[in-house]
């Protein structure tokens, strides 16, 4: 006996299709947070490295200034929302307004807004209350 060809049926039913568009939406949706948490933590690293880059020219200008390697007549930039001037030899272009902040009394750099927002000399961890 023969089997016809009308029998013989090739490919997946709709329930199998379904089953597997299921299985890759939930795997989707453990994947997409882990990847927004590795954003995050690149661009809070970016903007340290950025913090960082600030507060060394902002030093490299009081230095200059101290010693007296450049006159009152070359260029600056103002930083950190037009609160701190630095020598244009050290940095080329002002940070972008709202991203950076000077803090000279507790001499910091913040870059950056939010949970992103880097921060140099970074602050020293505290001592826990049980170490001598």
């Amino acid at each position: 006996m023969r089997k016809s060809a009308k029998n013989n049926k090739k490919g997946f039913t709709l329930i199998e299709l379904i089953v597997v568009v299921a299985i890759l939406v939930a795997l989707m949706l453990m994947l997409v947070p882990k990847l927004t948490g590795f954003t995050d933590e690149a661009t809070k690293t970016a903007n340290t490295a950025n913090a960082r880059a600030i507060y060394t020219a902002i030093k490299a200008t009081e230095t200059a200034k101290s010693t007296g390697m450049y006159g009152k007549d070359d260029a600056t930039v103002k930083m950190c929302d037009d609160t701190v001037e630095v020598y244009k030899v050290f940095w080329e272009d002002a940070a972008p307004k709202g991203t950076c902040s000077y803090n000279p009394a507790e001499d910091y750099v913040k870059y950056g807004t939010g949970n992103t927002e880097g921060r140099y000399p970074m602050p020293e961890p505290e001592a826990s209350a049980g170490t001598n």
